[in-house]
């Protein structure tokens, strides 16, 4: 059992997710919070075309988005389904924090982002509107698993 504050991530992005918790659990943040912002890098860099902005888009050409946080008492929050909020980490922890339920999807994840501050956001980049324009003509078949291409990641932290 480490007995000094731990970052890790899953996957190759998630080194620079380590490096902002790293930076702030050094500091003595709460690993809640660690959590929720290392994520928020990973969420907000285009270059990661499976996470957050810039990934790619479902089926009818929209980016949506997922995310779920737990804290140290076993609390948690999370969404699915998630359009045109940039960061569905702090929703999810939002769902956690000022709601009765575990998971809120779709709309009912987006109203309740807008109802808590949170702004609509196009997350559609144009490098994803034309994966998936070039997808529905044929020209990409399903796009493969591998270290640079997955759906999620994942963060943990010990304060």
């Amino acid at each position: 059992m480490p007995t000094s504050p731990v970052v890790i991530s899953t996957w190759k992005h998630g080194l620079e997710a380590n490096k902002c918790a790293s930076k702030l659990i050094s500091k003595n943040a709460l690993a809640l919070d660690v959590v929720e912002q290392g994520v928020r890098v990973t969420e907000s860099d285009p270059k990661v075309r499976t996470v957050g902005y810039g990934g790619y888009t479902d089926s009818i050409g929209n980016v949506t988005l997922d995310a779920a946080i737990m804290d140290h008492k076993h609390n948690v929050g999370s969404v699915a389904y998630l359009k045109n909020i940039k960061h569905p980490i702090s929703v999810a922890r939002k769902v956690m924090e000022k709601s009765k339920h575990v998971m809120l999807a779709g709309s009912g994840a987006y109203n309740f982002a807008l109802e808590h501050g949170f702004k609509h956001e196009n997350i559609l980049t144009e490098e994803s509107k034309k994966d998936f324009l070039k997808w529905k003509k044929g020209k990409i078949g399903k796009i493969p698993t591998d270290q640079e291409n997955h759906d999620t990641i994942t963060q943990l932290a010990l304060d």
